[in-house]
């Protein structure tokens, strides 16, 4: 008897990283050979295909992929009719999420988008750059570029760039300024719309969404303990901010309450001072693998 099989999209490139950790955070032993390219999981129902983010949309949306993990900008580049089955970026990120924007050299007279009429510029995704040009009545010559770094080429064969940006690093070495922006890139995962009417499949994807959703918030989030005498926890539920109400325990024979919660790393380590001036005792924070709501 043939065995049940999805066919999944596991992207090369800059997101390949994050996406083996985000899947080995989900409980998954899944290990990618340089040298032959190729990507074994632990999984028998589950053969991973490596393909860059784009191209994938547009396999997912013929069917030649049943699901995968892109960004929403790779499927708005790609045009493709998929099934976002879930988001699987960070609910609040250290550094802030990825952006879209445009960018032109600060000695420059480009000063705003209408400067860029006439103009060439570079970019990796030509797709959404002239739909949001074209938006904003801009005409301008798009140069395709989908080499690792195109910043170099802005003011030598290009006078703009269409680029990702996270802390700049590239912008401030090529001394370029942003423009604008055009949108955030969030990770995601996409699925097949025939592949989500096979039952096997579609529960298969949905236990796979809320496998690496769960250890996505497990990597974001972490636990909190503590116990707070009756007198402040008033106080103290107005601390804690949580995923779902704290669950508070009344320590037998005493005027004490254990309490328990989930928070986002960046705000515990904000709140623990503030726990610890009111009085709270026995604080601990302890890592979390996987938070499912």
């Amino acid at each position: 008897m043939k065995k049940n099989k999805l066919k999944f999209g596991f992207p090369i490139g800059l997101l390949q990283p994050e996406v083996l950790e985000l899947f080995r955070a989900a409980g998954y032993d899944i290990k990618f050979s340089g040298e032959l390219q190729k990507i074994n999981i632990d999984d028998e129902e589950i053969d991973c295909v490596l393909v860059r983010p784009t191209p994938m949309a547009t396999l997912v949306e013929k069917g030649f992929l049943d699901a995968g993990v892109s960004t929403d900008s790779a499927v708005l580049e790609a045009k493709a009719k998929v099934n976002v089955v879930c988001d699987l970026e960070y609910l609040k990120p250290a550094f802030g999420k990825m952006k879209l924007v445009v960018g032109a050299p600060e000695d420059s007279k480009i000063r705003g988008l209408k400067d860029l009429n006439g103009k060439k510029i570079i970019t990796r995704v030509p797709n959404i750059s002239k739909d949001f040009l074209e938006k904003n009545k801009v005409t301008a010559e798009i140069l395709y570029s989908d080499a690792p770094l195109n910043e170099p080429i802005v003011g030598v064969a290009a006078d703009a760039i269409i680029e990702f940006f996270l802390f700049g690093d590239f912008f401030k070495a090529y001394k370029l300024r942003v423009l604008a922006t055009i949108m955030e890139r969030s990770l995601v995962l996409i699925a097949n719309e025939k592949s989500l009417k096979d039952n096997w499949k579609k529960e298969k994807i949905e236990n796979l969404a809320m496998l690496l959703k769960g250890a996505r918030l497990g990597q974001e989030m972490a636990g909190l303990m503590l116990h707070a005498a009756n007198d402040v926890m008033e106080d103290v539920l107005k601390i804690l901010p949580s995923l779902k109400k704290p669950t508070v325990t009344q320590l037998r024979g005493e005027n004490w309450f254990d309490v328990l919660t989930v928070a986002n790393k960046k705000e515990i380590r904000k709140i623990i001072p503030q726990l610890k001036k009111i009085g709270c005792a026995s604080i601990v924070e302890f890592p979390l693998n996987k938070v499912v709501l």
